[in-house]
């Protein structure tokens, strides 16, 4: 790592933690007493830091499906597109609006698969990409304005499918994707500014990757690694390996760039991740073996943690209390919150980004009611954690179904 990075996270990236910590310490709970009931905390803003006092709520999508692209907004929880049970593609846009507590409907501007979506610059909602129906990769980005309420729409510089958003806070990196080419994975970045201009890089890694896109908007900083990488890009016959390489984003007051990172430790397939207070947490995921002497398959419980202040990957991995494969990871206030991924456990586990430890015991009760995959979570105002879609485990049927787990305290 180059010194003028390291000095960038020590800089303007630790500068924006500490302006992060006091707001949250200013409006953290006081410990909490036998008498201390939610109500009480509904007068302070921020989170509710005991996991085991958080609301639930339970709400459905205007149809169900899976494989769902959201993001969030301001006030405003959206779910875009997915799958529907016959195998088509929805258009229905859900929007959930947490300062009225209702639902309202929209559509995309045409109905694909593998869209994705992130944020921009606390006012927009980002859906990038897909595939058509004859799987051409697609360059549009339906574009909506939190402000007005309206939608239009913008293009990418190159078209492809399921790409990688970085929310790096003026400035959304859409980094990667599926090229529907003979390289098939891509290494295209596009950088969305404020004022909805749209420009373009290449990442020069030795080997396209389809990564995990894990960014902190209040640092300015995101990270893009694990994942699964082609070995052997334009050739006849692709090779897939998990991945060890990892990109850094960061963005000053006039443009954003990237940079090498240091090699993600443990290269597997199917992690998740999330950063809260400058930690970025990529965990569970799977390894393929070769099915005689090793399984071939293996979930596995293992959380790596990039640290903004060294740059660094710690040498000392986390573990998550069961295996999960492609888990749902948010961040809540100080937590990261791990869920979904397994065929077993409903329960969270939850990361206290403070202490860089895993909450145990009776703290430890938040759980999803309903086990399913390939649905989408998203999380509104850092402390409304909203599970939406998928398909229901064991019958595999795609499900409107919504769970909301609120740490708000107003």
């Amino acid at each position: 790592m180059t010194r003028g990075l390291t000095n960038f996270f020590t800089g303007a990236c630790l500068l924006a933690l500490l302006s992060q910590s006091v707001r949250r310490a200013l409006a953290a709970p006081a410990p909490a007493t036998a008498t201390d009931t939610d109500a009480s905390d509904s007068s302070v803003p921020g989170y509710i830091s005991d996991a085991t006092r958080w609301g639930f709520a339970g709400a459905m999508l205007s149809v169900a499906r899976s494989s769902i692209a959201a993001t969030s907004v301001g006030h405003l929880a959206l779910f875009a597109g997915g799958r529907l049970q016959n195998d088509s593609y929805s258009d229905v846009v859900d929007i959930f609006n947490r300062s009225t507590n209702k639902w309202t409907t929209a559509r995309l501007s045409v109905a694909r698969s593998e869209v994705e979506a992130g944020s921009l610059a606390g006012r927009y909602a980002l859906f990038a990409g897909g595939f058509d129906s004859s799987f051409r990769p697609m360059s549009v980005v339906d574009v909506y304005d939190a402000e007005t309420g309206q939608w239009s729409t913008i293009n990418l510089n190159t078209p492809r499918g399921a790409p990688r958003f970085l929310d790096l806070g003026e400035t959304t990196a859409i980094v990667g994707g599926l090229s529907g080419d003979l390289q098939y994975l891509s290494r295209a970045v596009d950088y969305i500014g404020a004022d909805l201009s749209v420009s373009n890089a290449t990442i020069p890694s030795v080997y396209p990757q389809f990564g995990v896109a894990v960014a902190d908007r209040d640092c300015g900083l995101g990270l893009f690694t694990s994942g699964y990488q082609n070995n052997k890009p334009g050739e006849r016959f692709n090779d897939f390996q998990a991945s060890n390489q990892s990109t850094l984003f960061t963005t000053d007051s006039s443009s954003a760039s990237f940079s090498q990172a240091p090699a993600f430790p443990y290269p597997r397939w199917g992690a998740g991740g999330a950063a809260a207070n400058g930690l970025f947490a990529i965990g569970g995921g799977h390894l393929f073996g070769d099915g005689t002497t090793e399984p071939l398959t293996t979930v596995v419980d293992r959380v790596d943690i990039f640290s903004a202040s060294t740059g660094q990957w710690s040498n000392n991995p986390l573990k998550l209390s069961v295996p999960r494969d492609y888990p749902m990871v948010q961040a809540v206030g100080d937590y990261i919150v791990f869920a979904g991924g397994s065929d077993t456990s409903k329960d969270f586990d939850i990361l206290d980004t403070r202490s860089g430890a895993f909450i145990q015991g009776a703290q430890h009760r938040p759980a999803l009611y309903t086990l399913r995959t390939n649905a989408a979570a998203v999380t509104i105002d850092d402390c409304l954690m909203i599970v939406a879609g998928g398909l229901v485990n064991q019958s595999r049927n795609a499900t409107a179904s919504v769970e909301m787990f609120n740490a708000c305290r107003t």
